[in-house]
């Protein structure tokens, strides 16, 4: 499965009472999260050792600022870092 790494944009400050505000998510990686060899094992984004180790991973990249939030989107499990 893809795994998306989205960096997200800064909050506006503002209020959202009429139909909010478009917001710029930036893609900056991508990688997949292969089945493992054994089938009763859980993928990476499935366990959260996984979703830890890749936070670590995001965390090690060059383009990782600890200023900024970041997405990182699957289809069965994501979940946020810095937000």
């Amino acid at each position: 499965m893809l795994v998306r790494v989205l960096e997200i944009a800064p909050s506006s400050g503002n209020f959202h009472f009429d139909g909010g505000e478009p917001q710029a998510f930036i893609e900056v990686d991508w990688f997949r999260d292969e089945q493992p060899s054994e089938p009763d094992s859980p993928g990476m984004m499935e366990s959260e050792e996984g979703r830890a180790q890749i936070a670590d991973f995001v965390k090690g990249k060059r383009y990782y600022d600890p200023a900024k939030a970041y997405l990182i989107l699957h289809p069965g499990h994501s979940f946020t870092i810095n937000y």
